[in-house]
């Protein structure tokens, strides 16, 4: 696979593309950035805002933001379209091995409007990073944060292979090693 700075990969599963955030997209991701429901499954430990947004220039100045960090090879914010809407309902962010932090395991961060965080989808959208993000991003092991309360999105973390472990002492943290094999503990 590509270096993900020099070209993002686009991924399509049966029901989303990921790709590369754009300013287009704001409108759209201001649904999911805007509800409470949705903002209670972010994963924002080490980042510089909420990801709570009111308006569309908020989302926007958020999209520049992700953007610049990209350029500067900080992580990749893919965008989740719905397919059969064409319509952007989440991002998906992930680093590793490849570009600025030099990181493994890899963090992933999954940011899902409300009424698509459900077995289904979430099964979808987390089976193409285990399928892909080893590879793309260099790493060995996969972390990820999943509330208590996330039940759909704690099945399908353990279905995959995801295992609870203390995470820099966070935690909600979830963590799968390329071979499905999970024993760390930082």
């Amino acid at each position: 696979m590509d270096n993900p700075y020099v070209r993002c990969s686009i991924f399509h599963t049966q029901n989303f593309i990921l790709r590369l955030i754009s300013e287009k997209d704001a409108k759209d991701l201001l649904a999911c950035y805007s509800d409470p429901k949705s903002q209670e499954y972010f994963n924002v430990d080490n980042f510089p805002h909420d990801c709570r947004f009111n308006t569309v220039d908020e989302m926007i100045n958020c999209i520049k933001f992700w953007l610049m960090e990209y350029s500067q090879e900080a992580y990749v914010r893919f965008c989740i379209v719905d397919k059969s809407m064409n319509k952007a309902i989440g991002t998906i962010e992930m680093f590793g091995m490849i570009g600025k932090y030099k990181t493994d395991p890899g963090i992933l961060r999954v940011d899902i409007a409300s009424n698509y965080e459900n077995i289904n989808y979430l099964s979808e959208l987390f089976s193409v990073c285990v399928e892909n993000f080893y590879e793309l991003f260099k790493v060995n092991t996969i972390a990820t944060k999943a509330i208590a309360k996330a039940n759909d999105r704690v099945t399908i973390l353990k279905k995959l292979g995801f295992c609870s472990s203390n995470f820099h002492d966070r935690p909600d943290y979830y963590l799968r090693s390329i071979d499905g094999v999970t024993a760390y503990n930082m």
